[in-house]
């Protein structure tokens, strides 16, 4: 399975609910929406990988699996 920020190998973790999880040895866990995969598909997008590598590392607190929502992913300036 394909990391979903960098595209390099990455494990895909089972998760319940409209979300994909991956566990990057280089942008580390994570989940994205599913509604902000298809956006990004539609509109031909991709991450930006040194923003959003510096984001999630931003929101990993006690443990917690940050999530990548479209409200975030469109603010990130």
């Amino acid at each position: 399975m394909n990391c979903l920020i960098c595209v390099g190998v990455a494990e895909r973790i089972d998760c319940t609910g409209p979300w994909e999880e991956r566990d990057c040895p280089k942008c580390g866990r994570y989940r994205v929406s599913d509604k902000l995969l298809l956006t990004l598909m539609e509109q031909g997008q991709i991450f930006d990988i040194t923003k959003t590598r510096r984001w999630l590392n931003s929101k990993r607190h006690a443990g917690c699996t940050p999530v990548i929502e479209i409200e975030e992913a469109l603010l990130v300036p």
